[in-house]
């Protein structure tokens, strides 16, 4: 009869795990949940010259910065009077 044998923990020793930074630069799916769009909004946005985009070559992916989209926000931030 085999078992099978498992790397042993250490239940005193804590374990470090690596600490998970927020994505800079968002697919189009992403972004779109993002801005409260849809994606076909999103790519609209684009190719309106609206926001930029990050293209490593063609038929890549495409990538949106977040302070592009942070930026996109602020810059159409309305009040209306009452």
């Amino acid at each position: 009869m085999s078992t099978a044998t498992s790397p042993k923990t250490n239940p005193l020793q804590p374990t470090l795990a690596k600490p998970t930074l927020p994505k800079r630069l968002l697919r189009v799916r992403d972004a779109a949940q993002y801005l409260s769009v849809s994606p076909w909004k999103l790519r609209r946005l684009v190719q309106d010259g609206l926001l930029p985009i990050i293209q490593h070559s063609d038929g890549a992916p495409w990538l949106l910065d977040v302070r592009d989209l942070d930026s996109f926000i602020e810059r159409n931030k309305r009040t209306e009077p009452l």
